[in-house]
């Protein structure tokens, strides 16, 4: 009864063979011999330096030849191995992997339109969004003329991360932080307070708002600092012009501990031209040097308080 035996797989990884072992090699190796050998017996020993001399300079420009095309072969490996790196780098980050495959799905069918005035206005968008992106890889984000900062600012004041929180609020007008998103962002600060946060916080009063012959600022700012005050926010007031030798101290920005650091910018109706937030070590040590430095002008609202006569 016969038997049958078990199928073995190939191995398909066959070894490769030497180029020494090589017809191109071997063929021109035995031909250059026989060349030489018929020098060396029917030519004079002038001709056999000569054709030596020839056959050593002609292997040292196959080389130097082969060397630069190996060079140019590593380039181009160099070069593939970068664009696949991309993929492979954001693979782990399902989020950012899937924005990619959109992003590569959308220029490819771009690539399909013909219109050149189309093409036009998305290379100039397409520059824009390189603009952008390479900002925020460098750990820089730009909100112009929206509120919707608020929502990364309240998220990194929730964050578990950021347990000391600094600011320098510019109050320019009895609106700051008046409207409804800023008093919703004002509760984020109080509910981060009652969780343990410290949050310190310098005010910077126009002088229209808090006269050199008034102890506290005017009523129409007061009670929003009294308010953060009673709430448990360490607060601190500085008059502008305090600050005019200073200028570069007159900033509105907040420091969220080590993370990061973000500066407002608003119109004089108080509503917000900018904001950016930076993520950066380096930001966060100019920002907290610049925070020591108006500190030096400001004096406690507590200190300020107790000045008060009784029943005033």
């Amino acid at each position: 009864m016969s038997r049958t035996l078990p199928h073995m797989p190939r191995d398909n990884k066959q070894p490769r063979r030497s180029a020494l072992l090589s017809f191109r090699f071997l063929g021109t190796a035995l031909a250059g011999s026989v060349v030489m050998a018929l020098v060396s017996i029917f030519s004079p020993l002038p001709a056999q330096v000569a054709l030596l001399g020839a056959f050593v300079s002609i292997l040292g420009g196959l080389f130097v030849s082969y060397l630069a095309q190996d060079d140019q072969r590593e380039r181009q490996r160099a070069e593939a191995i970068e664009r696949l790196s991309v993929p492979l780098s954001l693979a782990p980050d399902r989020d950012l992997y899937e924005q990619y495959l959109a992003i590569c799905r959308g220029l490819t069918a771009l690539a399909g339109k013909a219109d050149p005035i189309l093409r036009q206005i998305a290379l100039l968008k397409l520059a824009s969004v390189v603009a952008q992106i390479e900002a925020l890889a460098g750990g820089t984000a730009a909100f112009t003329l929206t509120e919707s900062w608020r929502a990364v600012y309240e998220q990194l004041l929730r964050s578990k991360d950021v347990r000391e929180y600094r600011s320098v609020a510019w109050v320019k007008t009895p609106d700051y932080w008046q409207d409804a998103p800023g008093r919703q962002s004002m509760q984020v600060n109080f509910e981060a307070v009652r969780r343990g946060m410290l949050i310190e916080r310098v005010v910077i009063v126009r002088d229209g708002l808090w006269p050199r012959e008034q102890l506290l600022p005017s009523n129409d700012i007061l009670p929003w600092i009294e308010d953060q005050h009673n709430h448990g926010l360490w607060i601190a007031l500085v008059r502008e012009s305090d600050l005019a030798r200073e200028s570069d101290l007159l900033c509105d920005m907040g420091i969220y501990g080590d993370r990061g650091v973000g500066v407002q910018e608003l119109d004089d109706q108080s509503r917000t031209l900018r904001f950016t937030l930076e993520f950066s070590p380096q930001a966060v040590r100019i920002a907290e040097d610049r925070w020591r430095r108006i500190s030096l002008y400001a004096v406690t609202l507590r200190s300020l308080l107790d000045q008060l006569s009784p029943g005033a």
